[in-house]
């Protein structure tokens, strides 16, 4: 890290990069970005195909709650990863469970257990701002690449690694399973399997960005840069490739908006997103005249 991080600074004394990439944690940022985007745009089109985007809402927001248990048993502030992770899984496997034996729509399923784990957090939270400072926790809310470490990216490219191998064993068969259940069962698939094991993947993508993009705001890396792709692919296979490129550009951009404008890295890749969707909408509107 330290001669990947001595590299940037030299490209940026040389005038070949913004001044804040001499500065170490923004190369730590800039590898977190690198390995995240191909990771949750690579997940983007299933979301948008399975309609999990309000499912990547609660998750996000459950993050909060989970923060807060992990902090109230005992975790450090920089590395909750025990409460964050557990709790969200289990929500997420909840979820699931319920959703599979209810009549209810599953968004107003998904909208009950948001409330549920929403006021959760916030009346844990008040317990917690007795031993630390909310802004020390905003980090967690809405993202920071000054909270991102060495030992943080470590285990962000294992479970990046983790996470995108069972991707890409499963992937055929998730997909048919997302553009059609019959046919996935036609071939012999079981839908409560992909179901559970795509939700469980997509809960581990999302608890692991939270440090760069933030609980608040990470279902948008998840949701938008499908949203992008789906302008411009002519293919299933080019949608995923949009996909991923939209989390790249977007994740990059957002990074040098918030080291030279001083604003939250979250929030910077965001409006990077929502700036490529509406550029690819105009690029897929003169195509469609042009056709």
């Amino acid at each position: 890290m330290n001669t990947f991080s001595g590299w940037l600074a030299d490209l940026s004394h040389a005038g070949l990069l913004p001044h804040a990439f001499q500065y170490p944690f923004v190369a730590r940022g800039l590898v977190a970005i690198l390995i995240l985007a191909p990771l949750l745009g690579g997940l983007s089109h299933l979301v948008v195909a399975r309609r999990l985007a309000f499912f990547s809402t609660a998750i996000g927001q459950a993050a909060l709650t989970g923060l807060t248990i992990g902090l109230l048993l005992g975790e450090p502030l920089n590395a909750a990863y025990g409460g964050i992770t557990g709790f969200c899984l289990a929500l997420a496997l909840l979820m699931v469970f319920v959703k599979r034996r209810s009549q209810l729509p599953p968004d107003t399923l998904i909208g009950v257990f948001m409330a549920l784990t929403l006021g959760l957090g916030i009346c844990l939270l008040v317990a917690v701002t007795k031993r630390f400072n909310i802004h020390q926790i905003e980090a967690i809310m809405f993202g920071s690449l000054l909270t991102v470490t060495d030992t943080d990216l470590v285990l962000l490219g294992l479970a990046a690694a983790g996470i995108g191998a069972a991707l890409a064993l499963r992937y055929n068969g998730l997909l048919v399973d997302s553009l059609s259940p019959p046919l996935a069962r036609a071939q012999g698939g079981d839908p409560a399997v992909s179901e559970y094991l795509f939700v469980l993947l997509l809960t581990a993508a999302i608890t692991v960005s939270l440090k760069v993009i933030g609980a608040l705001l990470v279902e948008a890396l998840v949701v938008v840069p499908a949203a992008a792709a789906r302008n411009l692919a002519r293919s299933t296979r080019g949608y995923l490739g949009w996909s991923v490129v939209v989390a790249l550009i977007a994740g990059l951009g957002g990074l040098v908006v918030s080291t030279e404008w001083r604003v939250p890295t979250g929030g910077a890749i965001v409006l990077a997103l929502a700036a490529l969707f509406f550029v690819t909408l105009a690029i897929g509107a003169l195509r469609g005249r042009a056709a």
